[in-house]
């Protein structure tokens, strides 16, 4: 029996967190014994599997007593963060850590110092390189005794830096939990669009690397009954600012930002007449698969791994990064619907399935010595 303590940003509702809730849920319980160290707290937490220990940050406890000793610890110039992996690891008989971001860079030299070995799983293409150090980065590629990619993408990144033995474990789904209750013409009709408005579906945070400004320019080329829905968490920047100003002046009605969904995500998904993805760089999006799994087409550029699922039948990849050209493949989804059949669409998603994934991870914990 393996005890793993699996490290990462706060079990929400990301694509990488995501990956870890199904992971957690599926795991052999015979052979893999789970704690989880979040560094906030997600919507999952709450909803663990009862058989799952999870921790949280002293600073972020409801527990007054943590906080309480969380201010005399530094006080005496103890590290808080080194101070409760350590009695986490000691206390439970973890056997190594499982970090699933290169975004958490301080766990790497706790690691180090208690001489722990490290899983990495890399969700993360270069422009998040940009957000950790140069130090950083050295020390979870060196340190990290396996490294998983979520693409190829991703992997061939890490092979750049000179770790060939990186393992490849594609994004997943589990397609029980893909559900809608309400018919799309329904949902379509409270969104306020017509029945004959062609509508795109986009989902994530309106951020730029997201492209969320790309939509000023794509509104200007492409068919008046397009329209588009953004479902995801708003970030209150001059991006977002510029961007909803210009389309509700000039489009005003074609797009309808609807925030962070949970019960009536999949509904809002399943409305879509097909996916779009704006974003500058995404390692294999996991959207991407759940909009699949709905049986709708994708168009994107090629940020990263939608190149390594986007097949003529599934959708269009662009490589050019030019506007006019992803309007162009978002006409020839519309006008040609016979060629994006559904039922392929969602047997390719079924590839990707939580069940067959995660037999994949099961090998990899099992090389963990």
């Amino acid at each position: 029996m393996k005890r793993i303590l699996f490290i990462t940003q706060n079990l929400g509702r990301g694509g990488s967190e995501m990956l870890l809730w199904y992971s957690l849920n599926h795991l052999n319980k015979n052979k893999f014994t789970p704690l989880i160290f979040c560094k906030e707290r997600g919507d999952f937490i709450d909803v663990l599997p009862t058989h799952i220990k999870y921790f949280l940050p002293y600073k972020k406890s409801k527990n007054l007593f943590r906080k309480a000793f969380r201010a005399i610890l530094k006080a005496f110039k103890v590290n808080p963060l080194e101070y409760q992996l350590k009695q986490i690891h000691k206390k439970n008989n973890v056997d190594f850590w499982y970090v699933n971001t290169i975004i958490i860079p301080e766990v790497y030299e706790i690691a180090q110092k208690l001489g722990v070995k490290i899983i990495t799983h890399v969700h993360e293409l270069t422009i998040a390189y940009n957000f950790i150090t140069y130090n950083d980065l050295k020390r979870i590629i060196n340190y990290s005794s396996i490294l998983i990619g979520c693409s190829e993408a991703v992997c061939n990144k890490i092979r750049d830096m000179g770790r060939t033995d990186v393992k490849l474990l594609y994004g997943f789904i589990d397609t029980d939990k893909i559900t809608y209750t309400k018919l799309a013409p329904e949902v379509k009709a409270a969104i306020g669009f017509s029945s004959d408005d062609f509508v795109w579906a986009i989902s994530g945070k309106t951020s730029l690397i997201k492209g969320i400004d790309f939509l000023v320019t794509l509104l200007k080329v492409v068919p008046q009954n397009f329209k588009f829905i953004w479902i995801g968490g708003d970030e209150y920047t001059g991006l977002y600012y510029y961007t909803e100003k210009a389309l509700h002046i000039n489009f005003p009605g074609r797009v309808k930002f609807l925030g962070v969904q949970r019960e009536e995500y999949y509904n809002y998904l399943n409305s879509a007449d097909a996916f779009l993805l704006l974003s500058r760089e995404d390692s294999f999006p996991l959207v991407m698969l759940e909009a699949a799994a709905l049986g709708k087409p994708i168009v994107g550029f090629n940020s990263g791994g939608i190149s390594e699922f986007v097949y003529p039948h599934t959708g269009r990849v662009i490589n050019s990064w030019r506007i006019e050209d992803l309007a162009y493949a978002m006409k020839e989804i519309e006008s040609n619907p016979l060629a994006f059949n559904k039922e392929e669409i969602k047997r390719q998603a079924l590839g990707y399935e939580v069940k067959k994934q995660v037999a994949i991870l099961e090998d990899i914990l099992d090389e963990m010595t």
